[in-house]
């Protein structure tokens, strides 16, 4: 049952006794008694409407579990109609028209005016840039821009919810009541949204840039929220006393001196937190905001328990998300990097073009999915930091057991309960600043003049939610390193359209890519790929050379071609929509122009037909 301080209403009598309590706390800190209870108003709940806060309390659970139910059914429906689709059209391309078509005008229209749409016109991923290193951050999608009014705007009116007929300390008191409950379980949900095993991101396929999103904006309402908790204190306090009375409160009562150390906390994290400072230090201001997120929550807990207020139950259970995600991910990382006789290791290979390839060596088996991305810990380069890669490639095995093996061979068919495993990953990043550049750097400097390796570990996976199987034709985009989410896809797609194991007919892969040279990063892995059965019935490549130093030459056949300029993607999605094989999937990973311009093009025909759009942004 989720904490709440419903169960701790007070009863009228309690709180008249409020003053005959203060009255003795008076004593027993050394305030003297008429200036404590000429502060009634700064303590205690004296003028605090606790009836309104429960109601706005119950309101705000109430909504936060009606938007999870709706969210899980349409998951939960979206799961269903994919696998309906997945079963119907696998083995059977006759009937992938009828999964070409809409079978209704109204989701359609929906998803393309409000799920898909940015905020105004094409501009939704793309920064508003300020330097090369430093940008003003993005604009949300249409419905997440929607959601976060009416939560803010619900936050504003919850906070005007007074009894104005009261006095004018009382109305203050009632304000700091008001928002400090509400920074309280406000702050449940920016926690619960900013960690990486989240489990609402599987459970209701929502990404984490999304989850990252509603943790930066509810955030700064819980931040904002406790500011003004803070100014009504401090308002009623100088009111009641002066300023003497403000440096006895701090000093002499444990509870507002921590209260003021976890305002300061919240204040330093809101300074630091607008996107050019996140953007150009990321490093510092993941370290820094940790730091404080810690001094917030202890400066908070102990301002609720030396009070004994009702929301400290809210503190138990941010302790127990925040600590068990910790805790698990502190399990998986040993589980997958470290043996009692061995550990992980990275090898780092310079690459042209200013990029990496690390190939990672785990001590256990692993279970690779297209579109995972993994965090990878180097502590020579980075200490305790660690840093978001796209799984590029993973060399896998097929296990099953013995009597599945021989009853596939007998019928031609693979074993639907065959399980790949691998424990050697790769990946692949562009030199830019900070990390990248360090391990970039050092690539080139070592003995070898090209790698060097050295102990590491990666935590993951995660993500890798979206399916693209029971899609009869997948159009992936990447833009540079972008590739590395693009190539595990290609490779499942085209495996499984040989085996009949996905409704695959159709895919084309469009790269952009600054000059040919970039082709190095995952040549090893695109060779296999083109060696693959049956690829050349259903995959073509269109490669686009942005910035080409010569002329460009097409070597591997009529499937791989090169272009010399950047991708129009509504002319290949046009093209691709017109010559659909059932449903179609567009994926982009890019940059935020790049994923803007496929976005608007996928836009155009999904009242047409049925087409799924998925993006991978990394926008944290």
């Amino acid at each position: 049952m989720f904490p709440s301080p419903l169960s701790r209403r007070e009863e009228p009598s309690t709180a008249a006794n409020n003053n005959v309590i203060a009255r003795g706390a008076a004593e027993l800190t050394g305030w003297d008694a008429g200036l404590f209870d000429s502060l009634r108003f700064s303590h205690g709940l004296t003028g605090v409407d606790q009836d309104g806060n429960y109601l706005w309390v119950d309101v705000f659970l109430t909504m936060l579990g009606a938007i999870g139910l709706i969210l899980l059914i349409m998951r939960v429906t979206h799961m269903l109609w994919n696998h309906m689709r997945h079963l119907t059209a696998m083995g059977h391309p006759e009937k992938q028209l009828y999964w070409a078509e809409n079978r209704s005008a109204i989701w359609p229209w929906i998803y393309r005016h409000i799920m898909m749409a940015p905020l105004h016109k094409l501009k939704h991923n793309a920064g508003f840039q300020i330097s090369a290193a430093i940008d003003n951050g993005t604009l949300p999608g249409r419905l997440h821009f929607i959601m976060l009014v009416i939560y803010g705007a619900l936050n504003i009116a919850w906070c005007l919810a007074l009894p104005w007929k009261e006095s004018g300390e009382s109305i203050v008191a009632a304000l700091r009541g008001r928002t400090g409950t509400l920074a309280a379980l406000n702050l449940i949900p920016t926690i619960l949204f900013a960690l990486r095993s989240n489990p609402l991101i599987s459970l209701l396929q929502v990404s984490y840039d999304d989850f990252n999103l509603f943790h930066r904006w509810g955030g700064r309402i819980t931040i904002v929220e406790a500011l003004i908790h803070t100014a009504c204190w401090l308002h009623n306090t100088v009111h009641g006393g002066g300023f003497e009375a403000v440096s006895k409160g701090l000093t002499m009562e444990a509870s507002y001196g921590w209260g003021m150390v976890g305002t300061i906390a919240f204040t330093m994290i809101l300074l630091q937190s607008p996107s050019p400072i996140r953007h150009a230090f990321y490093e510092t201001f993941i370290n820094v905001h940790r730091l404080m997120v810690w001094a917030a929550l202890l400066g908070l807990y102990l301002h609720l328990q030396r009070h004994l207020l009702p929301q400290l139950p809210w503190m138990y259970l941010l302790f127990i998300f925040y600590g068990g995600e910790l805790l698990m991910r502190g399990l998986y990382i040993g589980y997958y990097n470290f043996r009692l006789t061995k550990t992980s290791r990275v090898k780092v290979e310079a690459l042209p073009g200013e990029a990496c390839r690390l190939t990672i060596d785990l001590v256990r088996d692993w279970h690779p999915k297209p579109g995972c991305h993994v965090h990878i810990y180097m502590p020579a380069l980075a200490l305790w930091s660690s840093h978001p890669f796209s799984v590029a490639w993973a060399e896998t095995e097929t296990t099953s057991s013995k009597a599945l093996t021989e009853a596939c061979l007998e019928s031609g068919a693979p074993s639907p309960h065959a399980t790949k495993t691998t424990r050697q990953i790769s990946l692949v990043c562009r030199a830019r600043t900070g990390f990248t550049r360090k391990m970039y750097e050092k690539a080139c400097q070592s003995s070898t003049g090209s790698a060097f390796e050295t102990f590491g570990f990666i935590e993951g996976p995660y993500g890798g939610h979206h399916s693209l199987d029971s899609f009869g034709t997948a159009v992936l985009f990447a833009g540079g390193v972008g590739i590395t989410h693009q190539v595990m896809y290609v490779k499942h797609l085209v495996e499984g359209a040989h085996r009949g194991t996905t409704a695959t007919r159709r895919i084309l892969l469009c790269w952009t890519i600054p000059d040919a040279q970039s082709l190095e990063w995952v040549r090893p892995w695109m060779d296999q790929i083109l060696r693959l059965p049956g690829r050349k019935q259903v995959l073509r490549i269109k490669l686009f050379i942005s910035r080409p130093k010569g002329p460009i030459q097409n070597r591997a056949g009529d499937s791989v071609v090169m272009y010399a300029g950047r991708c129009n993607a509504a002319t290949e999605i046009e093209n691709e929509f017109r010559h659909r094989v059932g449903a179609m999937a567009v994926t982009v990973c890019g940059s935020g122009g790049m994923a803007d311009s496929v976005r608007a093009a996928t836009r155009s025909w999904v009242e047409e037909g049925s087409v799924e759009f998925i993006e991978e942004a990394f926008t944290f």
